[in-house]
């Protein structure tokens, strides 16, 4: 595969390329914003789109000095590097249950114990409560740390003890979106990546996604964080999130909370089918309905400036505190992030390596408001 430019100028927004500057900068200066690999791309239905690529795929030490020039893994970013999506990951894993539900395959309403059988940590999940994240389930499980490999991770999830009862509050859990993924894998037939590429990334145009960097392209990853716990150390070409590695580890294996790597056409492409502008992977009305609409309303607040549709979060917020209520997406712990515009078309994603060289080193959550500034507030949202 040929490398892209650096930066393309398709169709030039003003800001975007001092938005990617600045984050690599921010990264280098030690400032709160930051990350050492960037790309940003804004897409609007009539015209290609403009893609910012900046940085390197690595930059520190496992002790935070900066890497020599010369080093091998801080190679340049382009428009082909690969990122780990974190929990824009749920996107795929979302998409994929729209696909089931439009064909008749996934009830959202029925008990997904007539799916899976027992044991499941309550017999009344649904569906819905897993995509809402209301199904009272813990945010996360360490599951790196069970013995007994892929199987006895997967029972582990099926025993985990509920914090609440199902659609009472609303509580972000990774561990409700895995066991949807076994949810899907049984009603598709197959397992998540293998499901995911049939039903949604190839349709959609997402070639490069995968949940398995092949060993030639790992050079081509951006770089996420020296792990301690797991002793991982530099983490560059498997997925950061510990709990998602630990059941993705086994061939054609994947995790529905985390997991995919992607380049900035894979974002787009997938922002695509949000906004409703994809050429061949749409959803019916209805369907496309439950993913951009609130489906709690006032009784069950998320407790964050967005809503919860179906899997996606409703409405961006915007540097100065104002929210477009009808953008659609999603963020990942990584710095990733997919925003698109359901009505007026409108995608902008945003890929870095935040976590690079540790998670509590930087942020980039003023860029992600920005991005969506100079794009779908600058489009008329």
């Amino acid at each position: 595969m040929t490398s892209a430019a650096p930066s393309t100028v398709d169709d030039p927004v003003p800001g975007l390329e001092a938005l990617a500057d600045g984050l690599v900068a921010g990264a280098r200066d030690g400032r709160a914003e930051g990350a050492s690999a960037v790309v940003a791309a804004i897409a609007r239905p009539d015209g290609p789109p403009h893609v910012v690529a900046r940085g390197t795929t690595a930059l520190f030490t496992a002790d935070g000095e900066l890497l020599p020039p010369e080093d091998p893994v801080a190679a340049p970013v382009t428009r082909d590097t690969l990122f780990d999506l974190a929990s824009v990951t749920k996107v795929v894993t979302t998409l994929v249950a729209a696909t089931l539900v439009d064909d008749g395959l996934l009830d959202p309403d029925a008990p997904v114990v007539e799916v899976l059988g027992a044991p499941v940590p309550d017999v009344r999940l649904t569906a819905r409560h897993l995509l809402t994240h209301t199904a009272g389930l813990p945010a996360t499980l360490p599951l790196w740390r069970v013995p007994g490999g892929r199987e006895a991770r997967r029972t582990a999830i099926r025993h985990a003890v509920p914090r609440s009862e199902p659609g009472r509050a609303h509580e972000y859990s990774c561990i409700g979106f895995l066991l949807l993924g076994m949810v899907l894998e049984t009603l598709g037939g197959e397992e998540l990546p293998a499901l995911a590429r049939r039903r949604v990334l190839d349709p959609a145009g997402a070639r490069d996604a995968t949940w398995h960097v092949a060993p030639p392209d790992v050079g081509r990853c951006a770089a996420t964080e020296y792990e301690d716990d797991p002793p991982r150390g530099l983490v560059r070409g498997e997925v950061h999130d510990e709990t998602a590695w630990s059941l993705s580890r086994e061939p054609g294996s994947g995790a529905a909370n985390a997991g995919l790597f992607a380049t900035v056409d894979d974002l787009l492409a997938l922002g695509r089918v949000l906004a409703g502008t994809a050429e061949r992977l749409r959803l019916t009305a209805a369907t496309r309905r439950l993913l951009s609409t609130d489906q709690l309303g006032d009784a069950v607040p998320t407790g964050a400036p967005w809503r919860q549709g179906l899997g996606l979060r409703v409405g961006q917020e915007l540097p100065d505190g104002q929210v477009l209520p009808r953008v659609v997406g999603h963020t990942g712990f990584t710095g990733t992030s997919i925003a698109a515009d359901p009505v007026g078309g409108t995608v902008a994603v945003l890929a870095t390596n935040r976590v690079h060289p540790r998670r509590d080193r930087f942020t980039v959550v003023g860029a992600r408001r920005e991005i969506a500034r100079l794009a779908i507030a600058g489009a008329g949202a």
